[in-house]
């Protein structure tokens, strides 16, 4: 990567980690300080993603040192550690996501029988261990190896099952969970527009909370996608190397590393109720705070209402 080109990264790097960082601490505190967001079952997976996201922001600083220093200089032992922490926090992150559009389904699609918090419990654990089970296998053989310049890298694997790796991330790690939030979806779409009769404020809330998650769903699809199009394209030997390729590589870079900061602050940004808990942090967002007032409340602004 050109030297202007790794002065541009580590600036958008750093600033990332900054945002990412106080985005991150703001929803854990959320999430620590109010009992309704503890009990809520999409809360718990929202912060389970926010997790995975913020376990790849703590290793953005490690990049940058390489970035700046042209070289690996943490050693063998710890590249395994980072490539493998690297790819577990992607997966668990998506994996996340699946369940969080899965259990939105369940509860628009049930409203009167949502998910038990043991079952959303299940499903967390599952997240991770799902994640667990598939990175290792990919990453088990990471390691140091030599580049140009007899600089030292910290590579993925060897070079000849580099495709295979790709290949298989992008079905892991992209596809099988874009195509399952995208059946939930379907699913989901399928049901409203069945059912005319949702009330007005049910159906209001039902809008804003899906919303937000497409909104998670379609930054995901968005960071990483053109990452995989790239890696293929280069191995169809349809993007030779040269100046667009180091571009495209740039901008697909800043597109993956962009990524874990992007969830937290949609929340922040459309979701009302989290708004309303930031309000305590003298930030500039309108607060327009909804109790359930009565029995009568739709099961689905009982769930997203805040207490």
């Amino acid at each position: 990567m050109p030297i202007t080109y790794g002065t541009i990264f580590v600036s958008i790097c750093t600033a990332i980690v900054l945002v990412g960082v106080f985005a991150h601490i703001l929803v854990f505190y959320i999430f620590t300080k109010y009992v309704s967001f503890r009990k809520n079952r999409l809360d718990i997976l929202l912060v389970s993603m926010a997790v995975a996201d913020f376990l790849s922001l703590l290793l953005d600083p490690f990049l940058i040192v390489v970035v700046l220093g042209y070289t690996w200089p943490f050693g063998r032992i710890f590249c395994k550690i980072f490539q493998f922490l690297l790819a577990f926090s992607v997966a668990a992150s998506a994996y996340s996501l699946c369940a969080v559009s899965i259990t939105r389904a369940w509860i628009v699609m049930k409203p009167h029988s949502p998910p038990a918090m043991t079952l959303s419990m299940a499903m967390l654990v599952m997240v991770w261990v799902l994640s667990l089970c598939v990175t290792i296998p990919l990453r088990i053989n990471a390691t140091t190896g030599t580049g140009s310049r007899n600089l030292t890298l910290c590579v993925t694997g060897l070079y000849q099952h580099k495709y295979k790796t790709i290949l298989a991330q992008f079905v892991l790690y992209y596809l099988v969970p874009m195509l399952v939030i995208a059946y939930n979806y379907a699913r989901l779409a399928v049901f409203l527009l069945k059912s005319p009769m949702m009330s007005l404020v049910s159906s209001r809330y039902t809008r804003r909370a899906s919303i937000m998650i497409l909104f998670a769903t379609g930054s995901f699809s968005a960071c990483w996608l053109p990452s995989y199009i790239l890696e293929f394209c280069i191995y169809l030997g349809s993007c030779p190397r040269g100046k667009t390729w180091d571009m495209l590589f740039f901008s697909c870079s800043v597109l993956n590393y962009f990524y874990p900061c992007i969830n937290p602050i949609i929340y922040v940004l459309l979701a009302k109720r989290y708004r309303d808990a930031t309000s305590c942090w003298g930030l500039p967002f309108k607060s327009h705070r909804v109790h359930p007032k009565n029995s009568s409340t739709g099961p689905d602004e009982r769930i997203f209402s805040c207490h």
